[in-house]
């Protein structure tokens, strides 16, 4: 549950601030950042039940990072008033991925109890 609370304040967080560094990432409503939260979060906390207990963290990163880039890439292409490029996609990939990364650390290297276990 807790990595799921910071999935819904993280990637939010992450999509506004790409929109404001990056040139090739641009929302011009709030609701496609509201979908884009609402099916990334659900699916990055099974993700992360799937993996975290079987596979190594690099390969989890890696996993992460590309479902990350298709989905953003995707749901770009289908809701209204978002414009993202293939790079911009890779660049809102990166920072959503740094984000995972430190929350992969934590849940493993604090020993939190989570439902994975």
């Amino acid at each position: 549950m807790q990595s799921l609370m910071i999935k819904f304040l993280g990637i939010p967080l992450a999509l506004i601030l790409a929109n404001f560094l990056f040139k090739s990432v641009d929302f011009k409503l709030v609701q496609p950042i509201i979908w884009i939260t609402a099916v990334l979060a659900p699916i990055g906390v099974l993700m992360e039940y799937i993996m975290i207990s079987r596979i190594s963290y690099g390969k989890q990163l890696m996993i992460d990072f590309a479902a990350t880039f298709i989905l953003v890439y995707l749901l770009a292409l289908i809701l209204p008033a978002v414009t993202i490029s293939i790079w911009g996609s890779i660049l809102v990939a990166l920072i959503i991925t740094g984000m995972e990364a430190m929350v992969h650390k934590h849940l493993i290297s604090d020993h939190l109890d989570h439902s994975y276990r």
